[in-house]
């Protein structure tokens, strides 16, 4: 009799034993999908902070460009207009220069600030990617420290460009 009662308790065994071994490989499968799945989200968010960046540093190179454009033209203005009288001001002082200077170096500082700001809205998001799968406190405080890295890059790209503005009235 315990011969018989000893075989289908072992069997029962067995089976709850295999089971909770399904579920530790089924576990560990999902982990590692999962952090499968955060790598590919941050591979994202830094392709796509990247090309963030590229667009504004190509919107930048424009406005330096297109600025250089100004102040030349500006310059040959004045130049002609020194040439035809003697009593107008050299050409690095005519009003028009300076203005065009002035004008170029806000809509540069503009622009740079653009990219900085891209730069912090890349990092954030990388940031945020990365804080993603973390859970808990863990996720919060991850989470407040990349918002808070972003309004400091942000809040200095801010002040930069403020201070170039001063600069150029």
């Amino acid at each position: 009799m315990r011969t018989q009662l000893l075989i289908p308790t072992m069997l029962v065994f067995a089976a709850v034993s295999l089971q909770g071994c399904n579920q530790q490989a089924d576990t560990a499968a999902k982990a590692q999908a999962d952090a499968a799945k955060a790598q590919a989200d941050i591979a994202k968010a830094q392709a796509d902070g990247q090309k963030k960046i590229v667009d504004a540093q190509a919107k930048l190179d424009q406005v330096v460009a297109q600025n250089n454009k100004n102040i030349v033209g500006a310059q040959a203005d004045a130049q002609t207009q020194a040439t035809k009288d003697q009593n107008a001001p050299p050409p690095a002082d005519n009003a028009d220069v300076v203005k065009a200077r002035n004008e170029a170096e806000n809509k540069i500082a503009d622009a740079q600030y653009d990219v900085d700001k891209a730069k912090a809205e890349a990092d954030k998001e990388v940031a945020d990617a990365r804080c993603k799968p973390q859970t808990g406190s863990a996720h919060d405080t991850c989470a407040a420290n990349a918002k808070a890295a972003y309004d400091s890059a942000v809040a200095a790209a801010k002040a930069k460009n403020d201070a170039a503005h001063a600069a150029h009235p």
